[in-house]
Order: structure tokens, then C-alpha cells, then sequence
């Protein structure tokens, strides 16, 4: 044996040997150091080891995989909570601590004496209302006493009731998890109250008194001598609100003017939307405030609300526009047809699809009909039909009846004038040849999710979305992507980037994870997210692809309100087309083999609502 043999010998065996002393590595991805989590009694713990380690968490032995990710789900308790793990390798063994931190689920006050919650007061933050309407309270405490409540404008503690039990809502519980709530975390001792505001509580600055007894008041008016020692001798508790409450007269009207080039009507503060897209200038009667919203008063009988930062009420005196259509006239524009009509003013309104028989329903509001002529072009195919109704002083409904499937639509004030265009089909003689896409890899510049070895859903989502792109332009589809590397774009800025380019249809790539307390091990696989009606039936057939390909658990067809898939004028849907948080599907996305699976999934689920296309096509001739 050479001298330089023997050398390269001794330095590998000391190599070796080194290697089998060294101590395993440990890193956790999540959750990190001394983070708050929710209130939950297990929770989920992932990150990576040296390969081949042995690894267990608080004495439980946990599976590593040939990369080195884990992935535990282990009971939790309330307060400072530490995980602790412990790996093995070669008879070498690491420790790491890690401590988090586990809220106490809400419990009311236990024992005889009555507690009034600091901090679960409603409202939590100061309110206006008109003198007519219902004004609601709680709060909580102990449970199984009496409750009262009073404003500083009158004398009359009014009776509350305690609510029966109720579940402690987590959404995340809801949409992912079993929704199995034992008895111990039900909410009790929530007391209710209600009263109807008259013009003896008008006042800029009401105040709220809370009380809660040991037993039943009899007197319940606050002036007279033996109230205050009725509170001592019935063990009550006193506590004013730090909210208040505005109560506006009947007679005042406050008008207010959206600021936002395109805003949000919302159902309630901080609810589901009534209507989305509304133009700047839009006016409203605005009738009280809550939660940093403002009440609008669309019609007598429909309210909305609006983010406070997004209207500006207008000085006293200033008049709430109206509007009355006369004409309206449909015109063939490239890709689609253009209803218009010169309403008056720049007044709200809302569109609504019924997708089964192909009709849109578009409702504006304090407008009056006193149309007399529609005129058609007679060169569009694709609108059929349009009445006009006034189901209630101040509301035109417009019922538009369509000869095809609709692939989007947008509408938009010029001046006074209203436009609704309405996208058409596309030329789908050559199957995806005449079809344009925007492809949305989801993230960057910030992460997104992370996999337990450290890979960025960014990274994967990327790596789908160029796989998909390729794919799309085999099939001669027109593609655009939001980004094809690191380059940073803002999630408001995904959506203009599409409607510059003018898509048929938008993807957007993502993969999932889950909220805290979810078991990652029962609730994991594809899922595919729509909004608009109009994208269902593609969602859904890129669902069903989705998940043959992959072979993972399907998780679900799901109405998600996501800014990036809002937009009304093409096809968008958003795919998670798997869970970095799990070793092996983390593994499975860094590999190319898979990124092809998943993008031909994707590819095939257009393919299959593009067949379905043509065969409506061809049963309408």
C-alpha cells in the first residue's frame, strides 16, 4: 500500500470517526420561541434533525424522515408550556428546549361572589345609533346571578339575561377541524340586554353602567334613597363601560362619501361583503357607527357598513343624490358586450350571477325607472334579454339573460354614465390556443409557509407556477406571470398586474398549512378556493384533477373570500395544492417529478371545463 493511500485511509477513517461523535442537530421551524398561541389543549410541533436521528418530544418518540424533517402533535397546557426534545444519533444525544406560551380557554368566574369581566363588555369600543333603534349589550361574569345595565341618560336599570352555554368559537376548528367542543369549554355566564333608544337618551356621550347581584332587585330606579344600599344588601357589582354611547335624534341626517376608488359595502362590521367594487364619490345616508364602521342606509329596508377610513361624512345640509335611467343600449366590444345607461349620479349598486340558468340580476339603488327604449346590438349573441323591474321605491333591477356561459364581467362609472361590460367565451376552437392566463405564484417577498426542512412555500409555489406556464404554452395558451423569481410583489398588486394583461382566466399557486391546534395528520391534502359564482365549475374540475393526481386526501371545494381571486372580470381560482408543514409532501414538492403532476392536474382541469364549454356550445346550436 502507497504511503498517499494510507494518508487519504487514515483521514477518511478519522472522518468517519468524527462524524459518529458528533452530537445530532436540532432546529425547529415552528412555533417559535416563546410565541403566544391559541387557547387549544394539543398543538403541532415541526422542524428537522441530523438524518437517521432518533428524536423524542416531552418522552414521546416521534417519526423522522429521510431528509430529517418531523412533524408532532402533542398535548399542551395552559401558561408557560416547554416542549422538550431529545435526539439520538450514534450515541450521541442533543437536547433543545422550547417554550411557548398557552392561554387559558375562557372560563366565568367561578365562586358566590358576582365578577364582572373587565375587557368582555359589548360594545368594547364607542358606538353611535339613532333615537328608534335597538340598542344590544353584554357582558360577562359569574354565572347564575342577576344583571342590569343603565345609560347616564335616564334613572331605570334595565333587566339582562344570562345566555345558555355557548361554544368558544376558533375558526380554525370550524373549517379544518373534528368541531367537537367537550362540555368544559363552553362559555357561560354572558348576559344580554336590549333596550329601544327614544329621544330621552339622545345625547353625544351616553355612559353604561353594568351591574351584577346576588339576588333580584326590586327597585330599579337609581334616584330613589334606598337604591344604593338595595345594591349593598343584594351583593351587587358595579361597573361602567368604557365605551359610550352617541345617540343621534330621528329628525338629524349625516351624509357620507366613500374615499376609496374601489370599496367594500359589508353586511355588518367587519362581516360579509353586500356589495364590492364601489366607486369613489358614491354618497350614503349614514345613520351610526361601530366596531370602526359606519352604518349606511342604502333604502329604508337595506343597510350596509363601511370601514370608517373610507368615508368622510359632509357638512350638514348636504343632500343624498338620486338617479332615473331612461335608456339603456347593449354594444358589441371586442371580447364581450357593454351594457350603458346615464343614471344622473354616481349612485351604489350591487350585481348578482344565477350561474343554473345563465342570468345576472344588477340593482341600483336610489334610482328610479322611467326607461322607455332598450336598443340591442344586433350583432351580440351573447345577451338574449333585459327587463327592467322597481321592486321598491328606489331600487331598478336590471334582469339580464345571457346565451352563454359568463366569464366575467366589470362595472364602472364614466361621469355619470354606467357601464357593465360582460366577458364572453373565448375562441375555444383550438382548445387553450385562444385562451389568455395571468399565472400567480402566492408569496414574495415574504415567505409564506415553511416545511420542517426549511423550504419556502415561495420557493414551491415558483416552481409549480414555471412548470404550469410551460405547460399552458405547450397547449398554445397566452401566458403572463406575476413573477418568474424573487422579485417582490404586493398582494394589491397582483390583481391590477392581471387586469393589464387582460386574462381569461387567473391562477393563483399556493400550498397550505394550518392554524394552531389543528392535528396536521387528519386535515392535510388539495384543496381549490373560487368567489365569484362564474369560477365554480372550473374550481371545481381543477379540484377533482387536483387530487387523482397528487393522491392526497382532498380537503376540499371552497368559497374563499381572498383579495386575490375578488376580481369580477375573468375566471380566478386559487389551488393549495399540498402542505409544506408535512415532511413528506414538503419532500414531494421540492421534487420535479411532482411539480409536473401537479401542474398537468391543473393544466387537465381547464382542459375538462374547456370540453364542457364547447359541449354547451354545441347543445345551444
Amino acid at each position: 500500500m502507497s504511503r498517499m493511500l494510507r494518508i487519504v485511509l487514515a483521514i477518511t477513517v478519522f472522518a468517519a470517526a468524527a462524524a459518529a461523535q458528533q452530537k445530532p442537530q436540532i432546529e425547529i421551524i415552528y412555533p417559535k420561541p416563546k410565541q403566544k398561541i391559541a387557547a387549544v389543549d394539543s398543538m403541532f410541533i415541526f422542524g428537522n434533525v441530523t438524518p437517521k436521528s432518533q428524536l423524542k418530544i416531552n418522552g414521546s418518540e416521534i417519526k423522522v424522515y429521510d431528509s430529517g424533517g418531523f412533524l408532532a402533535y402533542l398535548p399542551v397546557k395552559s401558561g408557560p408550556f416547554v416542549f422538550r426534545l431529545e435526539a439520538s444519533l450514534n450515541g450521541q444525544t442533543s437536547t433543545s428546549d422550547l417554550q411557548i406560551v398557552v392561554p387559558e380557554p375562557y372560563e366565568a368566574p367561578h365562586g358566590k361572589e358576582p365578577v364582572i369581566v373587565k375587557g368582555y363588555m359589548s360594545p368594547g369600543s364607542d358606538i353611535m345609533l339613532m333615537e328608534g333603534d335597538m340598542f344590544n349589550t353584554s357582558f360577562r361574569g359569574t354565572s347564575g346571578m342577576f344583571a342590569y345595565f343603565k345609560l347616564s341618560t335616564g334613572s331605570d336599570l334595565l333587566q339582562m339575561t344570562e345566555a345558555p352555554p355557548v361554544q368558544q368559537s376558533y375558526w380554525a376548528e370550524a373549517l379544518w377541524g373534528s368541531d367537537d367542543y367537550p362540555d368544559s369549554l363552553l362559555v357561560r355566564g354572558v348576559y344580554t340586554g336590549a333596550m329601544i333608544l327614544s329621544g330621552k337618551q339622545v345625547a353625544d356621550s351616553n355612559q353604561i353602567e353594568y351591574y351584577l347581584c346576588r339576588k333580584k332587585l326590586k327597585q330599579l330606579n337609581s334616584k330613589e334613597k334606598a337604591f344604593k344600599q338595595q345594591l349593598v344588601d343584594c351583593g351587587c357589582e358595579k361597573r361602567a363601560s368604557e365605551a359610550t354611547l352617541a345617540v343621534m335624534p330621528a329628525t338629524k341626517v349625516m351624509i357620507g362619501e366613500l374615499t376609496d376608488s374601489v370599496q367594500t359595502i359589508r353586511v355588518g362590521p367587519r362581516k360579509g361583503y353586500l356589495t364590492t367594487y364601489q366607486p369613489q364619490g358614491v354618497r350614503v345616508r349614514v345613520t351610526g357607527r361601530f366596531n370602526n364602521h359606519y352604518r349606511a342606509q342604502i333604502l329604508p329596508d337595506i343597510e350596509g357598513w363601511v370601514a370608517d377610513s373610507s368615508l368622510k361624512v359632509l357638512p350638514q345640509g348636504t343632500q343624498l343624490p338620486n338617479g332615473s335611467v331612461s335608456l339603456l343600449r347593449t354594444r358589441k366590444v371586442d371580447r364581450g358586450v357593454l351594457v350603458t345607461f346615464n343614471v344622473g349620479a354616481k349612485l351604489p349598486f350591487r350585481v348578482e350571477e344565477d350561474v343554473a340558468v345563465n342570468r345576472l340580476y344588477l340593482d341600483i339603488y336610489d334610482c328610479t325607472s322611467s326607461i322607455d327604449f332598450i336598443r340591442y346590438d344586433t350583432s351580440d349573441s351573447m345577451i338574449s334579454r333585459i327587463q327592467w323591474t322597481q321592486p321598491q321605491t328606489g331600487l331598478l333591477r336590471l334582469t339580464i339573460d345571457l346565451t352563454q356561459t359568463l366569464w366575467g364581467y366589470d362595472c364602472y362609472y364614466e361621469g355619470i354614465r354606467f357601464n357593465l361590460k360582460l366577458r364572453t367565451r373565448p375562441d375555444l376552437d383550438d382548445k387553450l390556443k385562444g385562451i389568455t392566463f395571468v399565472i400567480d405564484p402566492g408569496h414574495s417577498p415574504d415567505p409564506g409557509a415553511i416545511g420542517p426542512t426549511g423550504y419556502a412555500e415561495k420557493d414551491a409555489n415558483l416552481a409549480i407556477a414555471l412548470e404550469l406556464t410551460k405547460q399552458l404554452r405547450d397547449h398554445k395558451a397566452t401566458v403572463f406571470m406575476t413573477r418568474e423569481g424573487d422579485t417582490p410583489i404586493a398582494l394589491n398588486e397582483r390583481p391590477k398586474f392581471a387586469y393589464q394583461h387582460s386574462p381569461d382566466v387567473y391562477i393563483a399557486v399556493h400550498n397550505n398549512a394550518l392554524p394552531d391546534g389543528i392535528n396536521p395528520f387528519y386535515n392535510n391534502g388539495s384543496s381549490t378556493y373560487y368567489y365569484e359564482p362564474h369560477s365554480h365549475d372550473l374550481a371545481k374540475l381543477v379540484q377533482t384533477r387536483l387530487v387523482k393526481a397528487t393522491g392526497l386526501p382532498d380537503i376540499g371545494l371552497y368559497n374563499g373570500n381572498f383579495a386575490v381571486i375578488r376580481p369580477t372580470g375573468y375566471l380566478a381560482i386559487l389551488v393549495e395544492c399540498a402542505f409544506m408543514m408535512i415532511p413528506e409532501q414538503e419532500t414531494a414538492l421540492k421534487e420535479p417529478s411532482f411539480q409536473k403532476k401537479i401542474a398537468g392536474a391543473i393544466v387537465n382541469g381547464v382542459l375538462d371545463f374547456v370540453d364542457t364549454e364547447v359541449e354547451k356550445e354545441s347543445c345551444g346550436k
